[in-house]
């Protein structure tokens, strides 16, 4: 394993920031890595609802970045308190699917007496927690089990100590039998990369360049042993959970992204809903989480504190698939019935109030005319292929009125042509927004007939068409060019060759 325990690294030039360096946004929540590491550690702390004070000296053990490449299966942060004991450790798990999770391992004596901890320090440093296991990291594993760590402090006591790392992690089945042990250690005494010298540095380089970039294929070269030798069973994977982290967002995805949250804060706008909905989003930026409230009439009275929905959303499927449906609220209910959190893409705390929000919208929105430009052959094209050639699950007809009244119809929405979002985009998003909207769904609803569902094939084929058509117009330009010049020497009267042929006399022109 490693040597290093690197609490930070100062940016002291350009080779030191290429070869070896740390970087916030490897860690903790997806973005804000202005923040720093020690500003991501205090948000996570917070919103486990602990207070970042308790902890003042805290210390990472990872694998840094290395040649400007990092894998980390795991990462352990050693949180100690006043007195320089170590009071809690959060294990960060990565998975090879891009996702993640973090777990808060606590003292005893700064929890309840919840019967879930039992965590011992033992006097001589050794720091130990079982959890349950809610993370999809192991294909020949399913989602049910428990983890035990049996880690040693590395500066124990007090933060003086030699700096050894050995941590020990038991999965066990939902039998509680073990399946699995891994050992983090320490072999040999840690060293500073700061302070080694040009060549020690270069000498290091050439022993270790490697080891990060083949740990990914020698993960996928032992999962293949398992599978093809040991016949092991695989366990496909499952969406992650609320309090996991999905993997990064597509270029598509994130523009699907933008524009419904665009829709979502002008629904609370217009919304008599007496609840706010916290909106947290699993794409990086500014506004990763924000709160609509609906703006009703003041009264005199004075006004109640809404209660607030939590929608969160876990992975950024969530914008794939809703692109695909007609109603917005066909796709919300569906995700809401599954019997199963496997393949759930979001979690909402009060789905019945929620639900109601997005049908009261768009009852009346199907009966509104969308008029298509008839310049924007675009949006026509998508109308096309979505009343024509694509149809999702079948799905309930929708009433035009009150289930109540005798004069009701109904409507199979999956002819309606565009979507609620679409009319959106249409009518409220600036043209280059809905410009890019318009083709990101395009390019979907496309994929699902012409691409196995996964739109990167159109990408790459795309690609491929720009490029011959590239070579084809270079081999035109040049046969052109040919020609031309053909014509200007026939012209001069020069003698030229035409398949080995004295074609013309010096009399001859065009």
């Amino acid at each position: 394993m490693g040597k290093y325990l690197p609490s930070a690294v100062p940016k002291k030039s350009i080779f030191q920031r290429s070869w070896f360096g740390i970087q916030a946004s490897d860690y903790l929540e997806r973005g804000n890595e202005n923040l720093g590491l020690r500003g991501k550690l205090h948000g996570y702390l917070k919103s486990q609802g602990e207070d970042a004070h308790d902890y003042p000296y805290a210390y990472l053990v990872t694998a840094p970045r290395f040649l400007g490449y990092s894998f980390n299966p795991v990462s352990f942060w050693y949180l100690y308190n006043e007195e320089k004991q170590l009071r809690a450790m959060i294990l960060e798990v990565n998975n090879t699917f891009d996702e993640r999770r973090m777990y808060l391992l606590k003292d005893s004596t700064s929890k309840d007496s919840d019967e879930s901890w039992t965590i011992i320090e033992h006097p001589r440093g050794r720091f130990r927690d079982t959890w349950s296991k809610d993370f999809h990291v192991s294909p020949f594993n399913s989602r049910k089990g428990s983890y035990a760590l049996s880690a040693q402090d590395p500066f124990s006591p007090h933060l003086n100590g030699a700096c050894k790392v050995d941590n020990t992690i038991t999965l066990s089945s939902s039998k509680a039998q073990a399946k699995l042990i891994a050992r983090v250690f320490s072999d040999q005494p840690s060293i500073d990369p700061t302070t080694l010298g040009s060549w020690a540095r270069l000498r290091f380089i050439a022993s270790w360049w490697w080891v990060g970039f083949v740990t990914f294929p020698r993960i996928v070269r032992e999962a293949g042993k398992l599978f093809f030798r040991r016949k092991l069973h695989v366990w496909y994977r499952p969406e992650v959970l609320r309090d996991s982290i999905g993997r990064h967002a597509t270029e598509d995805e994130a523009t699907i992204e933008r524009t419904f949250r665009s829709y979502l804060r002008s629904l609370m706008t217009h919304s008599s809903l007496d609840h706010s909905i916290k909106y947290i989003s699993p794409i990086p930026s500014s506004t990763t989480a924000e709160i609509f409230t609906p703006k009703h009439t003041t009264s005199t009275e004075e006004p109640s504190q809404p209660q607030t929905i939590e929608f969160k959303i876990t992975t950024p499927l969530f914008y794939a698939r809703l692109a695909r449906y007609t109603l917005i609220s066909e796709f919300l209910f569906s995700e809401i019935l599954k019997d199963d959190d496997k393949d759930r893409t979001f979690y909402v705390s009060h789905p019945r109030p929620f639900l109601q929000l997005f049908e009261e919208s768009e009852t009346n929105s199907l009966d509104q005319p969308t008029s298509t430009p008839k310049r924007l052959l675009s949006w026509r094209f998508l109308h096309w292929l979505r009343s024509h050639h694509y149809h999702h699950q079948p799905s309930s007809p929708q009433p035009h009125s009150s289930p109540s009244s005798s004069s009701s119809q109904m409507t199979d929405i999956r002819y309606l042509g565009f979507s609620q979002l679409d009319r959106f985009a249409m009518r409220h998003e600036s043209s280059d927004q809905a410009a890019r909207y318009r083709r990101t769904v395009t390019k979907m609803l496309l994929s699902d007939i012409v691409g196995f569902g996964h739109p990167e094939m159109l990408d790459a084929v795309g690609y491929v068409t720009r490029v011959m058509l590239s070579y084809v117009f270079v081999w035109g330009a040049r046969v052109i060019w040919e020609w031309w010049d053909l014509r200007q020497r026939r012209g001069r009267g020069t003698w030229v060759h035409y398949n080995g042929d004295e074609a013309w006399s010096e009399w001859e022109t065009w």
